[in-house]
């Protein structure tokens, strides 16, 4: 039997390190359905889409979390379009091994990457056609600034839950600087920034306190200087603390519940403002609720285009799928095109 399934397998991963026989096991728990193909580094990829295509390899694994999905996505989409035949991209499967795993939430994956695996070639050897779940993407264009690692260079990706400047990028750095890569991670490294800016109050900026915890969170909260539109329209304010986009409603960890408007099929949910350390506070309610944010100046709402360019100093440094990106001076979001996700339900 040709293969059925085709795995994306980082071994620099950090659960792969730890588990240096996880390759020859994956391997073992397709048995003839499938391969499992080892890319050490992103530009491994693009070989291996070259191949699962030429072969026509109908399902695709992204072992790993948001971020393995969305590297094979975009390096497929990539791929796809210099071949230049029409080819779709084919259906997907997240595995559930994560930080946050919003993707496998979102198409109703459940299971982990072992019990997915086992799974999905047990249909496969059966003749069993796993679900498709089309999922809504953003199309990200845009060009590096000069002053980082890429000036002047064209960037372009596929995306589904992005923070574009502001706090959302800054809370990331300090998110995955923390360690703690989980919900107790997100809650910590929050309740860090929120304390930080707490010391810097009148009423408790006298008690000595060590420097590295009044100024923790300090560069979350600077404003980045930039010209947003949506839909065309220039937006009046000149500095911005959050543009955030989305193209599918996000589970954050079991905390917060992002991007609510996207939730109905086609809708781009975008996210425009300056919120002040209050405003932010005051919105955590309705980010746990899913509920549209309502402070002062604030653009929440569906939208088809977002562009924005830095007019002083900053860059757009976005966080896309939980993947960082440095040093752009202009970036256009729009929707992309729907990216088929397999649905599979592991047997307990």
């Amino acid at each position: 039997m040709s293969a059925q399934i085709g795995v994306v397998f980082n071994p620099n991963s950090k659960k792969n390190l730890r588990d240096p026989d996880r390759f020859q096991r994956l391997q073992q728990l397709l048995g003839g359905a499938g391969e499992v193909h080892r890319t050490r580094h992103v530009d491994d990829i693009a070989g291996v889409v070259h191949d699962l295509l030429d072969r026509g390899v109908p399902y695709w694994v992204a072992d790993g979390g948001d971020g393995a999905f969305h590297w094979l996505v975009n390096v497929a989409d990539q791929v796809v379009q210099a071949r230049g035949k029409g080819e779709p991209i084919p259906a997907i499967m997240p595995t559930n091994s994560g930080t946050i795993d919003f993707m496998g939430r979102k198409a109703g994956v459940s299971g982990t990457a072992e019990t997915l695996l086992t799974e999905l070639a047990s249909m496969a050897a059966e003749g069993i056609q796993p679900e498709r779940i089309p999922i809504d993407s953003l199309r990200l264009a845009g060009r590096y600034g000069p002053g980082s690692e890429k000036p002047g260079e064209d960037f372009e990706r596929v995306g589904f839950a992005t923070a574009l400047a502001g706090i959302g990028p800054r809370f990331f750095d300090k998110f995955y600087a923390n360690g703690r890569l989980n919900g107790v991670g997100v809650l910590e490294t929050l309740g860090r920034v929120l304390a930080s800016v707490t010391t810097r109050a009148r009423l408790v900026s006298h008690v000595p306190l060590p420097t590295s915890l009044r100024s923790y969170g300090d560069s979350v909260f600077e404003p980045v200087a930039l010209e947003v539109s949506v839909d065309g329209d220039v937006l009046p304010m000149r500095h911005f603390r959050m543009v955030n986009a989305g193209s599918i409603d996000i589970n954050l960890a079991s905390l917060f519940r992002l991007f609510p408007l996207a939730a109905e099929p086609g809708v781009m949910h975008v996210q425009v403002g300056d919120p002040s350390v209050v405003d932010v506070v005051g919105q955590l309610p309705r980010m746990a609720a899913g509920k549209v944010l309502n402070y002062d100046g604030v653009v929440d709402q569906a939208a088809t285009e977002l562009s924005m360019r830095v007019v002083g100093y900053g860059s757009i440094d976005p966080v896309i799928d939980g993947e960082l990106f440095y040093g752009l001076e202009q970036l256009t979001v729009t929707k992309g095109p729907a990216i088929e996700v397999l649905k599979v339900i592991a047997k307990s």
